[in-house]
């Protein structure tokens, strides 16, 4: 228990020199203890630690301390029992989405039509700087901007997608997005991508990122950018997806000559 308790604190030292910082300090405790049971590091039925050492460890109040522990509670990561204290509820299950870089078009829609997808906005706006000259736009140019979080089956949210799109013209609505592939409806669209060209790298979650892949602020997430082009060369579609590193996972096969 005390080298769990010495990890939790750095957990929460790293935590506190980051966006989460402005964050009450129950729910910096309370996201440090979820954290640590989600990705199985306090695993199912172990006890948790007590609201005193909570308190000791921390240097908390241990009113900071039971309003962490309810947290979890309502949240059924834990159970309570009178005398024995509190057991994680939660079953750890180590099952990445593996994410495709060989027949990608295709087997994007694969993935996405396995997930559960929940559209957070659609909107037609004037893109950021950066987003213009790649794709090529003027200053008061409109593109589709739509914000999606992907979930797997079991409900467990593993991406956060911001797209931007040129030339929609019909059928581009968040109850359309949340029922068919996107790729499909690009399609329909007469946007016919024929090549993807993506760049890897890593970023830190923003609180509102972290909340929506359920992750502490600050936590590395897999930063993917994707850029869709059409058969002349022409990129219409940027992608940028984040990923729970412990939900996600690439998998590439490389032939050999």
């Amino acid at each position: 228990m005390d080298e769990l308790l010495n990890s939790l604190k750095s957990d929460l030292m790293a935590a506190q020199q980051s966006a989460m910082a402005r964050v009450p300090l129950y729910h910096q405790v309370y996201s440090v203890l979820k954290s640590a049971i989600l990705d199985g590091s306090i695993p199912h039925a172990s006890q948790m630690p007590t609201e005193h050492q909570i308190t000791d460890t921390f240097d908390v109040s241990r009113i900071t301390a039971k309003r962490a522990m309810d947290e979890l509670a309502a949240e059924k990561l834990v159970t309570r029992t009178r005398g024995k204290g509190s057991h994680v509820a939660y079953r750890f299950k180590a099952k990445p989405v593996h994410g495709p870089l060989i027949g990608m078009l295709e087997s994007l829609i694969d993935m996405s039509e396995h997930s559960i997808v929940r559209v957070v906005s659609v909107e037609q706006v004037v893109p950021p700087g950066e987003i213009r000259e790649t794709l090529g736009l003027s200053e008061t140019d409109r593109v589709h901007k739509v914000v999606r979080v992907s979930s797997t089956v079991e409900g467990e949210p593993y991406a956060y997608y911001v797209s931007w799109t040129v030339g929609i013209s019909k059928g581009y609505t968040k109850r359309l997005l949340q029922l068919q592939p996107r790729l499909k409806l690009l399609r329909e669209n007469g946007i016919n991508l024929t090549e993807m060209h993506q760049n890897l790298s890593a970023e830190n979650a923003e609180p509102s990122i972290a909340q929506a892949l359920e992750m502490m602020p600050g936590a590395a997430l897999l930063a993917v950018r994707r850029l869709g082009r059409i058969e002349d060369g022409t990129v219409v579609d940027i992608l940028d997806g984040l990923y729970n590193p412990q939900r996600y996972q690439y998998a590439m096969v490389m032939s050999i000559d």
